[in-house]
C-alpha cells in the first residue's frame, strides 16, 4: 500500500510539474516581443554640379547667320582668356552680361568690386552695348550716381571692332588712373537719368573720358 501510494504522490508531482511548465510555455506565448529596427544613416547624396549659364550658351556653337553669333564668339575669348581684375557672368540671356571689376592693386579702389551691366542691342556690333554700373557705383569724376559713365567709346569713338571686354577693360583703366574720389561735375542734372539710355548727344568731359 505504501509503494502505491508513493506511486501516486509521485504521478501528482510529475502533473503538477508538467502544468507549471505548460502554464509557464503558454504565458512565454502571449508575451509579445519587440524587435527594434536598427535604422541606418540616411547619407545625403551630393547633385552633381550643373553648367554655368554661360557655359550653356558656349556648349554648342552658333552659324554665323545667328543674330547672337557675334555675341556668343566674344563669350567663349572673355571665359577662355579672362582679362586681370575681371569676371563675367551671364544669365538666361546671352545679350546681358554682368562683369565685375576688381580695382587695381596700388590704385585708390584698390581691392574693391564693382559691377557693369553690359546690354547688347540688336544692331550690335553696329551700335555699342549699353554699359552701366550697378549699385553701388565707384565715386569717380566720369561715373554718375545712377550707374552711367561718360566714356565716349560707348557713343561717338564706338567701332565695331571693339569688343565688350575691351570696353570693360577702358573703363578699369580709368578708375586705375583716378588720383581722387570724386563726383561729375554734372552729376546732380544727371543722376536721376535711367541708366544705359544712348549716348548720341552727349558733350563729354574731356578726351580721357
Amino acid at each position: 500500500n505504501n509503494n502505491n501510494n508513493n506511486n501516486n504522490n509521485n504521478k501528482e508531482d510529475e502533473n503538477d510539474n508538467n502544468k507549471e511548465d505548460a502554464s509557464r510555455r503558454a504565458s512565454l506565448s502571449k508575451k509579445k516581443i519587440t524587435v527594434k529596427k536598427i535604422e541606418k544613416p540616411v547619407v545625403a547624396k551630393k547633385k552633381p554640379a550643373g553648367k554655368s549659364a554661360a557655359a550653356v550658351h558656349i556648349a554648342k556653337e552658333l552659324k554665323s547667320n545667328n543674330p547672337n553669333y557675334r555675341i556668343q564668339r566674344e563669350l567663349k575669348e572673355f571665359l577662355k582668356s579672362p582679362p586681370p581684375n575681371l569676371k563675367v557672368n551671364v544669365g538666361k540671356n546671352i545679350r546681358v552680361w554682368i562683369i565685375t571689376l576688381i580695382g587695381a592693386k596700388n590704385t585708390i579702389y584698390d581691392g574693391d568690386k564693382f559691377r557693369l551691366r553690359v546690354q547688347f542691342p540688336a544692331d550690335y556690333p553696329t551700335s555699342p552695348p549699353s554699359v552701366y554700373f550697378l549699385q553701388p557705383t565707384p565715386r569717380h569724376e566720369h561715373v554718375y550716381t545712377n550707374g552711367d559713365i561718360c566714356l565716349s567709346l560707348l557713343g561717338k569713338d564706338w567701332r565695331p571692332t571693339m569688343t565688350a571686354q575691351s570696353i570693360a577693360m577702358s573703363i578699369l583703366s580709368i578708375l586705375s588712373g583716378a588720383q581722387r574720389k570724386s563726383l561729375p561735375m554734372d552729376n546732380a542734372r544727371n543722376c536721376l537719368n535711367k541708366p544705359g539710355a544712348k549716348q548720341d548727344d552727349w558733350v563729354y568731359h574731356d578726351d580721357n573720358c
